[in-house]
This record gives C-alpha cells, structure tokens and sequence, in this order.
C-alpha cells in the first residue's frame, strides 16, 4: 500500500458541513519502512471551521498541545541491532546517533550511558517528547522498553508516555500501526538508579 485515502469535512460559507477533499496520502519514509501524515496540528484546533489543514510543522512530531495521526510500517523482520553491523557498543552508539535527523526525529536526551537496554532492538532506543498512542492493524511489532518486551497484535493498543522504547518486527511480513501522536512538554530522561 503506497496511499491511503483521506477525506476531510469542514463548513462551506453557507454554514452547510461540506467535504472538503477526499484524496489519497502518499507514503513518505524519512527512517525505516513508510509513513502516512493522515492529519496534523501544532496546537489546539479551534472550530468551526473551512477544513483547511492546521499549522503542522512536523513531519512526525507536534509541538506541546499538538496531534499529529499517522499509519505506519515496520518492514518483515525489522530489528534495529542489525542496522549497524557491529556489536560494539561505542561503535553503535556512534552509528546510532549519526543516523537521527534532529529535524525528523527531536528525541530528548538521555543522560544515562549508551547500551543500557539487553532486550533484542534495545540499540534504537530513543524518548520522545510526546504520547504515542498506537493500535496494531496487521502483523505484530515488538515494543523494546530497556529490558521489556511488548508483543502487539492485531487490535492491541499501546500508550507510550514518553519513555525510552524501540521496535521490531520479528515476522516475515510487515506490521502496520495506527497512532495518534500528542505533543507533549518532557522534563528528560531520569537518572537511572544503579
């Protein structure tokens, strides 16, 4: 699937609920495996109004108060260890960061040291200032939490409130998810204790 239909409603100058657009979304992939913007805002949207798409500047995180709803695959057997080629933690963690664009992927930073996850997929972890709430549609994704596995499967919803996480597809098919992005104002990743 490379596009997604989307129909967006809003009021004409007659003050008539009128569609105003039925269209389809192309995917776009600024990492791993596509991404669909279905629908976006930096804040608070107020209504009524002519349907027009919010201020969004994106393309995957909104600002505080904002929504950003997203479709979005992980490829068949996706797991980010085998990205680097290298089981040296330094080495990883070198290759980690120089593949994060600031610009598509603002992650908070984490003051604790590189490689302190142990479950499969635990070298991609990252935080993000935001609530993820996300639903599996098809196939199963894996959420990495440092040492805990999350197993979603069709209908399963998952409620990520700014932790330290990461995914995998451990099947020979994609796995698709829906998610409803909240923006939201992050203090930093905590200390961990020893």
């Amino acid at each position: 699937m490379k596009t997604v239909r989307r129909v967006v409603t809003g009021y004409g100058s007659d003050g008539r609920a009128v569609v105003v657009s039925d269209e389809q979304v192309e995917s776009t992939s600024p990492d791993r495996g596509d991404k669909w913007s279905i629908w976006a805002a930096d804040g608070p949207v107020r209504l009524p109004n002519d349907g027009s798409a919010p201020p969004f500047q994106g393309p995957l995180l909104p600002a505080p108060g904002g929504f950003h709803i997203t479709m979005f695959t992980l490829p068949a057997n996706f797991n980010p260890d085998e990205l680097w080629g290298t089981d040296d933690p330094a080495l990883r963690e070198q290759l980690f960061q120089a593949s994060i664009d600031p610009q598509t992927h603002p992650l908070v930073p984490d003051p604790n040291p590189y490689g302190y996850g142990t479950a499969k997929g635990a070298s991609a972890l990252h935080t993000t200032a935001s609530i993820d709430c996300l639903m599996q549609v098809s196939g199963e994704a894996v959420f990495v939490l440092e040492n805990t596995e999350i197993r979603l499967r069709p209908g399963d919803w998952l409620i990520l409130n700014g932790v330290p996480h990461s995914c995998r597809n451990d099947l020979n098919e994609p796995a698709v998810l829906v998610g409803v992005v909240v923006g939201a104002h992050h203090d930093g990743v905590p200390l961990r204790a020893a």
